[in-house]
């Protein structure tokens, strides 16, 4: 195991040299300014790493490659071939060899100078602990397929930490981070976008903790693949700070939501602000589960748009259903069952299948609302059946009057009061049975 820090800089180069070493020549060293043959004026760079590829430094015939950044245009314009590299009084450090500069590669995950400074940096590989610190102000923008940093070889990190003081984040939409770390921690500022997975879409892949804790982080997460055969699960996701987004993933193709195993929403301090959670319309999917992923919230705010099975809401406002306008979803159901102690719990599914349904509820306390105008043209039942019954306790309240005259109870399953409020448009029929 190795800590690897990510110390990308932006406009980093990457140079081909031979013919470094000691005696009269100068070992390089990070951070120096180096000049092209004297031309101190104007042709200079920063040194940021160098690798040694063969040959020795102390014999003169050191060779490999060497990252700078803060390139001036004429040092890019005007290096060549068998040029000098020196320092400020004129000591040679490398000559140049044939290729002189090649691609710019600031934010290239698989680009070693990026990974450290001095000599022979290089890119994290399985079972490394990788770190994001104050360093770097640079993101990682490429190198993150499942085919590159998703490499079983790569990925699958003791730990992966975006620390306090980072504040790029880290990939995009379009190219997420492919990973499978053990642990993932986001403490950084800025907008992360990581995807669980390994070398391909028909990968299995884990990430067994994951926290995201900065109030100023946007956090999207995906899986690589989810689906009978395969699967890429997030097995405990805490959220105490951030925006996080359970997201689809539509760029490769196999087409797949998130599987998230428990999902704790526990802002610290129990601060309502600190935590926003956006489950996405299909973004939490738990097809090739073998248990029935659960959802802890303590407080702070989450809209869903996916099918769920377990909801246990302390705290904080739960809306189950937003206005998906021209694209609703089919399924927007609590399979197994609601239990609410606390908080606020807005149902208003934007679902154009089945009737929407929750299989069973207690209502311990705060307040399950049904009767906002969103979505209120969708019907929706309570409870699935004998057996999957609605229990509303004292200190509880139910609001089921939405106007519309759509939210019914299922066949043979029954809404048991003990000691709740429950409203209901005026004109409902109630069906009175006591359990003696």
């Amino acid at each position: 195991m190795a800590v690897k820090y990510w110390t990308g800089k932006a406009d980093l180069y990457e140079i081909d040299y031979d013919n470094g070493g000691g005696g009269t020549q100068h070992v390089p060293v990070a951070g120096e300014v180096l000049y092209v043959n004297g031309s101190e004026a104007t042709e200079y760079a920063t040194v940021q790493a160098w690798s040694i590829t063969g040959g020795a430094w102390a014999t003169d015939n050191a060779a490999g490659k060497m990252w700078v950044y803060s390139a001036t245009a004429a040092f890019i314009a005007n290096l060549e071939e068998n040029e000098e590299l020196e320092d400020a009084d004129a000591n040679v450090v490398v000559d140049i060899t044939a290729v002189a500069i090649a691609d710019k590669s600031s934010g290239d995950w698989q680009v070693a100078g990026n990974w450290g400074t001095g000599e022979d940096p290089a890119v994290p590989l399985a079972a490394d602990e990788v770190i994001f610190d104050s360093r770097s102000s640079l993101a990682p923008t490429e190198g993150m397929l499942d085919s590159e940093s998703g490499a079983a070889a790569q990925c699958t990190y003791d730990l992966l930490h975006f620390k306090k003081g980072y504040t790029a984040g880290v990939a995009s939409a379009a190219e997420p981070l492919c990973c499978a770390p053990v642990k993932l921690v986001i403490e950084g500022t800025g907008t992360y976008y990581i995807l669980c997975g390994e070398d391909d879409q028909s990968s299995d892949a884990a990430i067994t903790t994951a926290v995201i804790a900065n109030s100023a982080a946007i956090v999207y997460l995906y899986s690589n693949a989810n689906d009978a055969a395969n699967l890429c699960e997030y097995k405990d996701v805490f959220v105490t700070g951030g925006t996080v987004h359970i997201a689809y993933y539509d760029i490769d193709t196999d087409e797949t939501g998130c599987f998230v195993d428990n999902l704790y929403i526990v802002p610290a301090n129990n601060n309502l602000s600190a935590v926003t959670v956006y489950i996405e319309k299909d973004g939490y999917d738990h097809t090739g589960a073998l248990d029935e992923p659960e959802i802890v919230m303590a407080n702070g705010k989450c809209y869903c748009d996916s099918q769920i099975c377990f909801l246990h809401l302390y705290g904080g406002t739960f809306y189950f259903g937003t206005d998906l306008g021209a694209s609703p979803e089919t399924d927007l159901d609590i399979t197994d069952e609601l239990v609410q102690y606390g908080g606020t719990f807005y149902w208003q599914p934007d679902d154009s299948g089945n009737d929407a349904y929750i299989n069973k509820a207690c209502i311990f306390g705060g307040k399950f609302d049904a009767s906002g105008t969103t979505n209120n043209n969708r019907s929706k039942v309570l409870g699935a059946g004998a057996g999957k019954d609605i229990y509303v306790f004292s200190g509880a309240i139910m609001y089921l009057n939405n106007d519309m005259g759509n939210i019914s109870l299922a066949a043979n399953s029954k809404l048991i009061n003990y000691g709740g409020i429950i409203t209901l448009d005026s004109g409902t029929s109630i069906g009175i049975t006591y359990d003696t």
